[in-house]
């Protein structure tokens, strides 16, 4: 029984790291996607994608869902910086916080875009294997795709849905 309680506290426990790196102005990318993960396993997504409003101080799931944003915050600042953590831990929504770290950090890299096409249009089997060919494509098709433009809202109201048409249209 005090090993399932000891498991469990782990497992919950603000202090407890969900991602092995820091985020940095270089993995942002990898970063957020491996934290949305995360996230997921722990059924959290809901408190930074910003689909899973806060209740009002009189609902009684106020207490739950302040709790568990506060968790999400705690998990996200120990995976952030000091000199990141530095400008976010006042902020009290953990879906605020999402939006602050990838206006920061989420930017277009024009010529990393181009360098990964290019390398799509040129990469050849020649004496590879068929597994590290795939391997690859998969590993250059996924990292072009983490720097696709996304709306960020969830109601096409934030500017996405044009950043998604100018994305496809270069």
């Amino acid at each position: 029984m005090i090993e399932c309680i000891l498991i469990i506290y782990i497992i919950y426990s603000p202090g407890f790291v969900l991602v092995s790196q820091f985020v940095t102005s270089d993995n942002y990318n990898s970063w957020s996607q491996t934290m949305n993960f995360s996230l997921s396993v722990k059924n959290k997504t809901r408190f930074i994608d910003d689909t899973l409003s806060k209740p009002k101080s009189f609902d009684p799931n106020y207490n739950a869902w302040m709790h568990n944003n506060r968790f999400v915050i705690m998990w996200i600042l120990n995976s952030v910086s000091k000199e990141i953590s530095t400008s976010i831990m006042f902020t009290r929504s953990a879906s605020k916080i999402w939006i602050d770290l990838s206006d920061c950090f989420q930017q277009s890299n024009g010529p990393r875009i181009f360098q990964i096409r290019k390398e799509l249009v040129n990469v050849s089997q020649n004496q590879d294997s068929i597994g590290v060919y795939f391997t690859k494509l998969k590993f250059l098709t996924d990292e072009l795709v983490n720097f696709r433009p996304y709306c960020t809202c969830k109601k096409c109201d934030c500017n996405g849905v044009q950043e998604i048409e100018k994305y496809f249209q270069t």
